[in-house]
């Protein structure tokens, strides 16, 4: 269930990182372009581009597309490039030559039918804030028509990096303009102001994306242009503004669907999904609630201090799903066997802990799992293992329980579902129910938070971004609530009276430090406490406890075999023994059982602008 939690987590990040991830070597922190048209309808471009640099680099390029408009006669044409300029970090800026050899500084010219490209060559360290400013020339853009002139542009296109505070002003060559009107297209939100008294327009965006497309397209009297040679007959003004116009009632209501969609639709399904989810919890645990009452239990945990069933703390684990690691499972029973002296534990020096000896010395009466756990440690000759033997990798006690842990561990579950207390019908039955609403809400939450995320990166309504979010963080909480509620039923009421038995029990050894009547516990028991303590995660506490207790009680340890361990080579004992054989074994990749840790369009513009670093 874990793995499944993680698995949607990874899956929703990669989707929210990969919509917006970008190169880390720079930005482009301004840009702006000033367009000149002449009478002739040639356009002189200023385009300044400031960069910030996160890393050394050789220099920048400019990619300027000489593609015709749809309704263009003619494609763009290359008026030559008369300036390039370079400042560094606000200093003068730099004329740059064209390149020469292989020179560090210069610009390199690649031209063909359809693009042009400016690779300007020029080292750049890490911090760097880079000013290039190109001044070049582009030959019909301008289309005459019978009524109006008209410029239909992609003004960016491809650039690799989002460009921020982007302006562009076109300026037409006689003031004032009789007729101006503009639209701009592309996914960016910002402005267009037209201005007929200074003959201009203006666009402002506080960003383009990478591989945007921002395109102006705009007709003017054609008085403006009356030296241009790109003609076409016909009347355009009309056709301009009507396909405009309906372009725009497209995208508005493009734009109010995905308001719909984005903050009422997918939000109302989302919450809904989530409160069923969270319901269909707090339903398990009324039937759970519903089983304790029957079985005559109805008050909060108490502390025990018996051991309820004295089965054996491996087959206690699987009893009540209490999910030891393996490792644990491993350690305890070895105490156990220590405290039943069916296995003894001697040394000769306490501070020599490595060459402590286990030893078999009585076989009778064991279960299968526990014979079984005997040939992984001692092997089939039953030979002495020293404490080293543990810690190492390549030790033959390690190999034999690599080996040996699979069977081991299915031994613990035959034995544990020949008298198993848990009801496997309702269990099996809530926990496919569990796994589906999970589902449910993953793939809900998932498929709404991609949706929201692409129509944010369309529309670039910002506000769908908080919404994505704030579904990312409910979906996340609502799978980690139901994923922790239990769905093991226990039988009724035998069960369900033991599992409460040794909830209790866990409590008290949870809580032993600060329990004032140290005479409840049977000093006898000692040994027992601690193996089951260690499938609880408590023996490193309780053994310091007890410790404590018995130099209180001047109690003798010579019958406390597992206690005499514990006083002699430390209160952590057992977790380290634990820890050794999880790392050096390393059993988890082959283990089965109980066990484990387991705006919009476009209107056919001609050109298109880009640009990167290298």
């Amino acid at each position: 269930m874990k793995t499944f939690i993680k698995f949607i987590i990874a899956a929703v990040l990669t989707v929210l990182i990969g919509l917006e991830t970008v190169q880390a070597d720079y930005r482009v922190t301004n840009y702006e372009q000033d367009v000149h048209i002449a009478e002739n309808g040639t356009a002189t471009i200023d385009k300044t581009v400031t960069y910030k640099f996160d890393d050394d680099m050789n220099g920048v390029y400019l990619k300027e597309s000489l593609n015709r408009p749809i309704n263009g006669n003619k494609p763009y044409q290359w008026g030559g490039l008369q300036t390039i300029t370079v400042a560094r970090n606000g200093a003068k800026a730099q004329a740059i030559a064209p390149r020469v050899g292989n020179a560090n500084i210069g610009y390199v010219t690649s031209k063909t039918n359809a693009s042009v490209q400016e690779k300007v060559y020029y080292p750049i360290k890490a911090d760097d804030d880079i000013t290039v400013k190109y001044t070049y020339q582009l030959q019909n853009m301008i289309i005459n028509w019978d009524d109006v002139s008209e410029l239909n542009w992609r003004i960016i296109s491809n650039w690799d990096q989002t460009l921020e505070n982007v302006k562009i002003t076109v300026f037409l060559p006689n003031q004032p303009a009789k007729t101006l009107k503009g639209w701009v297209h592309g996914s960016s939100i910002g402005h267009l102001t037209v201005n007929k008294n200074r003959a201009q327009l203006r666009v402002t965006t506080a960003r383009v994306k990478a591989n945007q497309i921002l395109e102006l397209h705009t007709y003017f009297d054609k008085s403006q242009t009356p030296l241009n040679t790109n003609i076409q007959s016909g009347q355009r003004a009309k056709i301009i503004s009507q396909t405009e116009a309906e372009r725009t009632i497209k995208h508005n209501k493009a734009l109010q669907l995905i308001a719909i969609f984005g903050f009422i639709v997918l939000p109302l399904v989302f919450i809904a999904t989530v409160i069923v989810t969270i319901w269909y919890k707090f339903r398990i645990r009324h039937h759970l609630l519903q089983a304790q009452q029957k079985s005559g239990i109805n008050m909060n945990t108490v502390h025990i201090y018996d051991i309820p069933n004295d089965i054996g703390p491996a087959l206690i684990n699987a009893r009540i799903r209490q999910q030891a690691d393996v490792s644990k499972v491993i350690v305890a029973t070895l105490m156990d066997l220590i405290a039943r002296k069916k296995v003894t534990i001697t040394y000769q020096n306490v501070s020599d802990v490595d060459n402590a000896v286990y030893r078999v010395v009585d076989e009778s009466g064991l279960r299968q799992f526990e014979s079984l756990l005997i040939d992984m440690i001692f092997g089939k000759k039953r030979t002495i293992v020293y404490q080293h033997e543990f810690q190492e990798q390549e030790s033959r006690v390690s190999k034999r329980i690599h080996k040996g842990i699979d069977a081991f561990q299915r031994e613990i579950s035959a034995a544990e579902a020949k008298n198993s207390i848990i009801d496997s019908v309702m269990t099996n039955k809530i926990t496919r129910i569990k796994i589906l609403m999970m589902a449910l809400l993953s793939i809900v939450s998932g498929s709404a938070i991609i949706g929201l995320l692409f129509m944010a990166n369309y529309s670039d309504i910002w506000q769908l971004w908080l919404v994505a979010g704030s579904m990312f963080i409910i979906g996340l909480v609502g799978l980690l609530i139901i994923g922790q509620q239990s769905t093991t039923f226990f039988t009724v009421p035998d069960g369900v009276t033991e599992k409460w038995q040794w909830t209790g029990f866990a409590a008290m050894l949870h809580d032993i430090a600060n329990l004032d009547d140290k005479t409840v516990l049977d000093v006898q028991l000692w040994d027992k406490l601690l193996a089951y303590a260690v499938i609880f995660g408590e023996a490193n506490q309780v053994a310091k406890t007890l410790k404590l207790w018995a130099e209180n009680e001047n109690v003798s340890v010579i019958n406390l075999p597992v206690y005499m361990i514990y006083s002699s080579f430390g209160a952590n004992w057992s977790v380290k023994l634990a820890n050794n054989i999880q790392t050096n074994a390393s059993f988890e990749s082959n283990v089965s059982g109980n066990g484990g840790s387991f705006s919009g369009g476009y209107s056919g513009g001609g050109g298109g602008g880009g640009g990167g670093a290298f």
